[in-house]
């Protein structure tokens, strides 16, 4: 079963890396009012020192893989862990990199993940800090693509970001996140592995 999913998904998350401009109903045309002109360079967090009260709290990837593993153990899925810290550092880059070129899933693949969820051009100033985006989008991710799929959806498209949560193939994930230099915009990617 396992391995028909795979075979199965892997050319539809091919599909949704290089064919669908956005992946939440923050930024529906593909391109977002809250993007920076492209003249300024985007940061990934890790290249920023942060304080406690900056946007990027600290320990916002536990909470980001506690959430995911919160979900997953309403259908009695094991929990994933933590990707390496060199995986971290490069969602953090692939987030910087796609909120440069506003292209959700545009760095798909760039740090060897199997499936990638995005929520693309969000406000810096719309939520308090990285684990409520986090939180915000897992949600959005996880109880609206199910509530689709439990109403018979079966469109990748449509039900992808849940199904790589609750793939049973991934053990590992890295959470990451960029900022826009003024930190008015922002891109947060999740990589399955």
């Amino acid at each position: 079963m396992t391995k028909k999913f795979y075979s199965i998904a892997m050319p539809f998350a091919f599909a949704m890396a290089f064919g669908l401009s956005a992946c939440s109903d923050d930024s529906s045309s593909g391109t977002n009012a809250n993007t920076d002109s492209g003249n300024e360079i985007n940061n990934p967090v890790s290249d920023k020192e942060t304080s406690d009260d900056s946007f990027i709290n600290e320990g916002w990837r536990e909470d980001c893989l506690a959430k995911i593993n919160e979900y997953r153990a309403t259908e009695d899925l094991k929990p994933l862990t933590l990707a390496s810290e060199e995986k971290q550092t490069c969602a953090d880059k692939q987030s910087a990199d796609d909120l440069k070129t506003n292209e959700a899933h545009g760095h798909f693949g760039d740090c060897g993940e199997f499936a990638q969820n995005s929520g693309p051009n969000f406000s810096g100033s719309w939520q308090k800090n990285a684990s409520a985006v986090a939180e915000y989008y897992l949600k959005m991710m996880w109880e609206d693509e199910k509530a689709k799929a439990e109403k018979g959806v079966t469109e990748y498209a449509q039900i992808g970001h849940y199904l790589n949560m609750k793939n049973t193939s991934y053990t590992k994930v890295a959470c990451g996140i960029a900022l826009s230099a003024d930190g008015k915009t922002g891109w947060f990617n999740v990589d399955f592995f």
